[in-house]
């Protein structure tokens, strides 16, 4: 009867919880009692929409996700700036000796300085000596390779982008996942409290009838009722589990590790409805992280094919350079025709053309490029249908969990009034406790199966919301 609850809380994988229920053959060991002060204060009680709050600015993986989205846009910066600051400068300082005279004119009795005289020889008449020079190029015309750049590297920020927001809705739909497994054990909780005190209250009576003798009971009704009692108090004992791993999992996620508890209330139906498919598909056609990341995909491989066509072509560009170097110990050179390594200013303006002529292993990358770029649009065919495909399956988990949930609603309802009646002809007199046990396991494996369902119509509206991209469909705390 139970069994399923207990199951289900413990099939949240981390994310289901209950608090703990000790109890035994006799009503008076089931809990022992604490001599410690209830505390005054009581922590915080975090709402779900407070735990997606939390776990949206907490969250390492999130942080991760954020940091790679910095990356691609300082990319994107890169790519900006890089084809206007293709320039270098060149220093250099040191010492010569003395050079003097020209190719034309000697200086001095003993002629021109001749060329072995810049070799050092001696550290007395050295004097010193530098050289500095500036020079890049100035785009003009690319054949597009720049603006492909900006495409591809912008396209790479949308990645980036829907990337983060494909492990925020991941980590939504986890936290959702917990928070509705806890909701669901604290129920449980409830259900296995009320059976173990219905059990109790039976027990007791039979056993002040038998005490007076009663022939219309024996030890044999008693030990049933104690039997079925001591079941259910063997599988309470799996809920603590599952509020352990619950806890764990939602401070986890939020990042909050001391005096974490959730608001206490009950499952209910989701306050979302239960939208029509086709607007499912439509938002995940629009909204999915992996069908945006794949589009943003296709516009980068495309921006990529496109460089690398324009790099078949040459670059045209404004050539600028300046230079100056200064050797007082050397005697400029004013003749137009003669070289003055060692003296002199001048600048460059002009155009200039860079090409590489490696063409064929260029058409080669081409290739290559485009090949990736067929295969990236290969991805987002597949990103398409596979929404399309866990939509739908998605939508009729939903549908079968709100039936579900309606039809064990109604048997709940049914086996309460049942157990109701039953209960008042006990306390009437009119009827014993013997046949209690059949409404009683009635009534507690459809309140168990009702608290399932909800928890299942919960976690599949969320997991629809999940497969559509669409997070304002999921029910509670966006």
């Amino acid at each position: 009867m139970l069994r399923r609850l207990c199951l289900a809380v413990l099939a949240c994988g981390t994310t289901v919880s209950a608090a703990a229920l000790a109890a035994d053959d006799a009503p008076a060991q089931d809990a022992p009692s604490s001599s410690f002060a209830r505390p005054t204060i009581q922590a915080h009680q975090y709402t779900l929409a407070e735990c997606l709050a939390l776990a949206d600015r907490n969250f390492p993986n999130l942080w991760a996700s954020r940091a790679r989205l910095a990356f691609a846009h300082a990319q994107l910066e890169e790519a900006h700036w890089t084809p206007f600051f293709q320039w270098g400068a060149n220093a250099l300082f040191g010492a010569l000796p003395p050079l003097q005279g020209s190719v034309l004119y000697p200086s001095g009795a003993v002629g021109p300085t001749t060329i072995y005289s810049k070799n050092i020889t001696a550290f007395g008449n050295l004097q010193p000596a530098g050289h500095f020079d500036i020079g890049g190029t100035f785009p003009l015309y690319t054949f597009g390779k720049i603006e492909s750049a900006w495409e591809a590297a912008g396209a790479n920020v949308r990645v980036s982008e829907w990337d983060m927001e494909k492990a925020r809705q991941q980590l939504r739909m986890d936290v959702r996942r917990a928070y509705y497994g806890l909701q669901l054990a604290h129920d449980g909780k409830w259900v296995f409290d009320e059976s173990i005190e219905r059990l109790d209250k039976a027990i007791k009576g039979i056993t002040d009838r038998i005490a007076k003798v009663d022939p219309n009971v024996s030890e044999v009704d008693r030990l049933r009722l104690v039997a079925y009692r001591q079941e259910v108090y063997s599988q309470s004992l799996q809920v603590p589990k599952g509020e352990a791993y619950a806890m764990a999992t939602l401070r986890f996620f939020t990042g909050v590790e001391s005096n974490f508890e959730v608001v206490d209330e009950p499952l209910r139906r989701p306050d979302r409805p239960l939208a029509s498919i086709a607007q499912y598909l439509e938002a995940a056609r629009v909204l999915r992280p992996d069908v945006n990341m794949a589009r943003a995909g296709v516009v980068a491989r495309r921006a990529q094919v496109d460089l690398a066509r324009a790099r078949l072509f040459p670059d045209l560009g404004l050539v600028l350079g300046a230079s100056f170097t200064s050797s007082p110990s050397a005697t400029p050179q004013n003749n137009l025709f003669a070289n003055d390594p060692f003296n002199g200013f001048g600048y460059t303006v002009g155009l200039g053309m860079h090409w590489n002529l490696d063409l064929l292993p260029q058409a080669a990358r081409t290739q290559q490029a485009e090949a990736q770029l067929e295969e990236t649009r290969a991805y987002q065919r597949l990103a398409l249908s596979n929404a399309e495909y866990e939509v739908e399956k998605a939508y009729a988990d939903a549908v079968e969990a709100k039936g579900r949930e309606e039809s064990w609603d109604k048997s709940e309802h049914v086996a309460k009034q049942w157990l109701a009646i039953y209960q008042d002809h006990i306390d009437l007199g009119t009827w014993d406790e013997r046949g209690l046990l059949e409404p009683l396991r009635v009534y507690g494996g459809a309140r168990a199966n009702h608290l399932y369902a909800l928890m299942d119509y919960e976690v599949a509206l969320a997991n629809l919301a999940l497969v559509s991209g669409w997070d304002e469909a999921a029910p509670g705390g966006n």
